[in-house]
C-alpha cells in the first residue's frame, strides 16, 4: 500500500469514528428527553379579564421610567467608551511591549 492509500484509510476511519460518536451523543440526548420531558407551564385564566389588563398596564409607569433611565445610562456609557479605541491606537505600544524589545 502506498502512503496515499494509508492516509485515506486513516482519514476514513477517523471521520467514521467521529460521526459514530456524534450519533451516540444524539441518541443519549434523545433518550434523556424521552425520560425527562419538559414540564409545561399552566396558564392562569384570571388574567384574561379586560379590567385586570388595564390595571396592570396603569401600574407600570414607574417601572417604565426606571427602564428608560437604565437604557439612557447604558447608551451614554457606550457612547463615551466608543471613542477610546482610536485614542488607544494613536497612543502606540505601551511600556510593557516596548520594554521587552
Amino acid at each position: 500500500m502506498t502512503d496515499i492509500q494509508i492516509g485515506l484509510i486513516v482519514s476514513v476511519v477517523g471521520i467514521s469514528i467521529t460521526f459514530l460518536a456524534l450519533l451516540v451523543f444524539i441518541g443519549v440526548i434523545i433518550a434523556l428527553q424521552k425520560l425527562f420531558p419538559p414540564e409545561l407551564e399552566k396558564v392562569d385564566e384570571s388574567y384574561n379579564t379586560g379590567s385586570t389588563v388595564v390595571d396592570i398596564s396603569a401600574n407600570n409607569d414607574a417601572i417604565d421610567e426606571g427602564v428608560v433611565a437604565v437604557l439612557a445610562a447604558s447608551v451614554y456609557i457606550r457612547s463615551r467608551r466608543s471613542g477610546q479605541l482610536g485614542a488607544a491606537l494613536l497612543a502606540g505600544p505601551g511600556p510593557y511591549r516596548t520594554s521587552r524589545e
